[in-house]
């Protein structure tokens, strides 16, 4: 049961790194390159790309979040196959 609950756990990891990558990955975390001095003049559009880059970097920080639950997720899938290991010993 260790086996499978190890593999379970490595498995959640693996989709939470590949959802953390294509969240930074989508179309929206590259809306900046629309929004220059080109496209918008004055104080509003200057506030909404403040407010999109403070979305942007929550997103970022949302994906190293995963991530960081990925790397707890794979540690407690090392801690069971080394408890099993030992109990085999």
């Amino acid at each position: 049961m260790t086996h499978h609950q190890s593999t379970a756990l490595r498995q959640r990891a693996h989709r939470l790194r590949r959802f953390a990558e294509q969240i930074e990955c989508t179309p929206a975390m590259s809306l900046e390159r629309h929004a220059t001095v080109d496209t918008w003049r004055g104080p509003r559009p200057e506030e909404c790309l403040q407010l999109l880059h403070q979305a942007q970097h929550r997103i970022h920080e949302t994906a190293e979040e995963l991530r960081r639950h990925a790397w707890l997720l794979d540690q407690q899938a090392d801690e069971l196959e080394l408890a099993a290991a030992a109990v085999l010993s």
